[in-house]
């Protein structure tokens, strides 16, 4: 295995030279440059990680925390969160924690063995804290303590404008299919719902319209279709799915009873995955900002690793876009239609 020295010997330099010139710390001429890594390519050589980190106190490794690595929500915050970090000189060391509590202390135990130098962080346990001296930012949701600074959503105001867009269009008969109550993201997506409901007059568990309803479920397609079989004997005339699984859930159910998205029952989700746009007549979303907040939530982890001090943690709260497509139909209040099944 090729060393430094080789490397400098084969380029006539001495050995700090060749290290300025392959790390890019310090000046070295550029016809110099190109010789040491004309050099190294010849040679075969790479960097000693391991031996950098030791020197240097840090492994130039950033964990992810998620809690579920295929779901599409968090590719889009996860790309350009990597491509940041790379431009930083930091690697990705991804771990999915499967939506469990228990799950995210082992991910916790595997970054520290890991020797991260810090972890962006998708809350499982909303009590949770980091372990201490790690430097950690939150994305998407965040605990109930202020334990790192995190990097949100507005889904307050966000499915608050997507619920009067549906009232706007008619409905006053509405469903909000949400997820644990104990998730940030579940509790601040029924606010912004009940929010915009309460203002239009709707009144929530009324026997009849004008009305709303708040159903916990899991944030699955089965979890969708589930909470759509508890209302539909009652059905609205709208259903709000709260996240991408759940609007797939509702789509299943729907199908199932041979109803027609939109002319028997509107839909509108949240999130904008690509199928959004090509399933027809196209969904009508919120769609959070999930770019953006991953480029933050990197920015906000780069600065913290290089403070010598504390910093004070915050909530940033980005906001989104509501995407209006076909799957809302305009409708006097007719009180909807009847699935059993």
């Amino acid at each position: 295995m090729s060393t430094l020295a080789d490397v400098a010997r084969l380029a006539g330099v001495g050995v700090g030279t060749a290290s300025r010139a392959i790390s890019g710390n310090g000046y070295v001429d550029v016809e110099t440059r190109l010789r040491v890594l004309e050099a190294a390519a010849s040679l075969g050589y790479r960097r000693n990680a391991a031996a950098r980190a030791l020197r240097e106190r840090r492994s130039h490794v950033v964990g992810l925390m998620l809690p579920d690595i295929h779901n599409e929500f968090y590719t889009a915050s996860a790309a350009v969160l990597q491509s940041e970090l790379d431009a930083a000189g930091y690697q990705l060391l991804v771990a999915s924690t499967g939506n469990s509590i228990d799950g995210e202390r082992h991910a916790w135990e595997t970054m520290l063995d890991r020797q991260v130098d810090g972890v962006v962080h998708v809350p499982v346990d909303p009590d949770g804290a980091p372990p201490p001296g790690l430097p950690v930012v939150q994305l998407n949701r965040h605990t109930r303590t202020a334990t790192a600074t995190a990097v949100v959503s507005d889904d307050v105001a966000g499915v608050a404008e997507l619920t009067r867009h549906l009232i706007d269009a008619g409905h006053t008969d509405l469903v909000a299919l949400v997820g644990a109550p104990r998730l940030s993201t579940s509790d601040e997506r029924a606010t912004g719902f009940r929010r915009a409901a309460d203002a239009a007059g709707l009144v929530e568990n009324a026997s009849a319209a004008p009305r709303y309803r708040v159903v916990v479920t899991e944030f699955s397609a089965d979890g969708g279709a589930e909470a759509m079989e508890r209302v539909g004997h009652d059905l609205p005339t709208a259903v709000v799915a709260l996240s991408s699984r759940l609007v797939m859930g509702v789509l299943r159910w729907a199908g199932a009873c041979g109803l027609r998205i939109p002319d028997d029952l509107s839909l509108a989700g949240l999130g904008d995955p690509e199928w959004y746009a090509i399933w027809r007549p196209g969904i009508t979303t919120f769609a959070p900002p999930l770019a953006e907040m991953g480029r933050r939530a990197a920015l906000e982890l780069i600065a913290t690793i290089g403070e010598t001090n504390a910093r004070p943690t915050t909530t940033i709260r980005l906001a989104g876009e509501v995407r209006k497509r076909g799957s809302v139909r305009i409708v006097p209040h007719d009180g909807g239609s009847n699935c059993r099944t």
